[in-house]
């Protein structure tokens, strides 16, 4: 039973969190998905946690899960809500964890609070989904989906709702159309330890307010809003070579702009069976000090 905690923010705000692991365990910030919520650790597993003495802090951003809407919110001003969780939590320094849409706010943490981070990771991350990079490598179902949110923004709700209902299917159906559509790795991660069931409570935390998740999936389609060759923290990528959410040609590309990045790659691993299969070297690149 996980328990959500609450946190308001100087402008009022509330942001909406969920500690995972060992309660004196290293601190590290979770920054989730496009579109997900703070339930998505779960997907790893508190075990993972355990095992490396972690204690994971995964805040919803603002408008997904339980977290208020933020109207005017960027990558950015993101590392202002993460500095008062931190300092709500008395965490000196920790280190930032950005799974696919988290990357961006991971990025911009590395970037405007470098002297409160530890170390800083990237798994499956996910850059500006309109660049040439991304469009030219993605599947047809990837491809409309960024397709919508660019150009008509105003069936980007409606597209997120058919993505709630897909948790009313029937499970032998939804996991039928998993095996279809995603990487052979990904699916046999996804059909272990009960993430299909993990995967709908997750949709039904995620979509309480389909407009404020449609502002969050916006905001991977404009530009981030500062350099890449400004970062000079060491910021750690893992990435699948069979990942068709995210292409490799984005990480390819973003990589060697970041001054101290280095990327890890796997040859036989999708989207999410990096995230959770590979969690060993994950955590053994948060716990750099």
């Amino acid at each position: 039973m996980v328990a959500y905690q609450s946190l308001a923010l100087p402008d009022g705000r509330k942001l909406s969190f969920i500690e995972y692991g060992k309660k004196d365990g290293y601190p590290v910030m979770y920054f989730h998905g496009t579109p997900s919520s703070c339930l998505e650790p779960l997907m790893i597993g508190a075990e993972a946690f355990m095992k490396h003495n972690i204690r994971v802090i995964s805040p919803s951003r603002p408008g997904m899960g339980r977290s208020d809407v933020h109207k005017n919110r960027t990558f950015i001003t993101w590392t202002q809500d993460t500095l008062a969780l931190a300092d709500h939590l008395k965490l000196d320094k920790f280190a930032i964890l950005g799974y696919s849409g988290g990357a961006p706010y991971t990025l911009a943490c590395a970037l405007k609070i470098p002297e409160r981070l530890t170390s800083a990771v990237i798994v499956s991350g996910a850059g500006q989904m309109n660049q040439p990079e991304v469009k030219n490598n993605l599947d047809l179902k990837h491809r409309i989906f960024w397709k919508v949110a660019d150009k008509f923004p105003i069936l980007l709700p409606l597209m997120l709702k058919r993505m709630r209902k897909y948790r009313e299917m029937p499970d032998e159906d939804i996991m039928a159309r998993a095996e279809k559509n995603m990487p052979k790795a990904d699916f046999e991660v996804f059909k272990q330890n009960d993430r299909l069931t993990l995967s709908k409570k997750g949709i039904d935390e995620t979509f309480r307010d389909v407009k404020g998740v449609a502002m969050d999936v916006r905001l991977p389609i404009r530009p981030l809003g500062f350099n890449l060759e400004d970062i000079k923290f060491p910021i750690t990528f893992f990435h699948g070579k069979e990942d068709n959410t995210v292409p490799i040609e984005v990480i390819e590309w973003m990589v060697p702009r970041i001054p101290k990045a280095k990327l890890v790659t796997f040859p036989y691993d999708g989207h999410m069976s990096v995230l959770c299969g590979h969690f060993d070297k994950i955590a053994k690149a948060l716990l750099k000090k």
